[in-house]
């Protein structure tokens, strides 16, 4: 039995020594990410081209795009892409500048429609100016603008303080700013302390505005 236990142990050291190395290094020689590995190569898929593709066992696909492709109307760049089950996009990156419910995106922005197929999630490559508010961007992505369904702005990422309805809201790296559809302050952390209806609210407290306009803390 102790023999037996030895053999398999040095059959699992034997497969994390030898084989995950030669795994690791034939993505980074090959230049594909992790998900590629197995992926069919150079296919059509629902009319589409892709360089890379693979079906999850959920239904879900992702590739990479053989070439810059409209999508649902989606400008999408060339590279990664994902799709609900259905087919319906998931995510992309936009090939050019791209105008939707009332929304300019720039080239590059990382997109997530939601399911009427407008703007949901983006993550703008740089600063972009929505509805009078700086919303934070990135090249990298990392700091996601939301939106209604009906193209309101949802919650974003300031890079700097900005005043909303009288309360000074933070410059949070964690922290979103949220806004009601109708553009009210619905929740931030506070850059400076507040009075409200006689009760006092701190400097970095979160805090929270109902429909009605009633306040809270988080």
């Amino acid at each position: 039995m102790h023999v037996i236990r030895y053999l398999d142990q040095r059959s699992d050291s034997f497969l994390w020594v030898t084989v995950l190395p030669l795994f690791v290094i034939l993505i980074f020689t090959a230049g594909c990410a992790p998900w590629e590995v197995g992926a069919e190569n150079n296919v059509v898929k629902n009319e589409i081209k892709f360089e890379a593709f693979r079906e999850n066992d959920d239904g879900t696909k992702i590739g990479n795009l053989a070439e810059d492709t409209v999508i649902e109307d989606w400008p999408c760049r060339q590279g990664f892409v994902s799709f609900h089950a259905d087919w319906r996009l998931d995510e992309c990156h936009l090939s050019r500048e791209y105008e939707r419910n009332s929304i300019v995106m720039p080239e590059g922005t990382r997109v997530f429609p939601d399911r009427r197929g407008n703007p949901g999630v983006c993550l703008f490559p740089y600063d972009v100016e929505v509805q009078g508010y700086r919303c934070r961007g990135n090249r990298r992505g990392g700091f996601m603008t939301a939106f209604y369904p009906y193209g309101q702005l949802h919650w974003f990422y300031s890079r700097e303080p900005v005043e909303i309805d009288g309360v000074t809201c933070k410059d949070s790296l964690t922290e979103a700013i949220y806004l009601h559809p109708d553009g009210r302050l619905q929740q931030c952390k506070l850059e400076k302390a507040i009075k409200i209806e006689g009760v006092e609210y701190q400097k970095g407290f979160i805090i929270q505005f109902d429909r009605a306009g009633k306040a809270s803390i988080k």
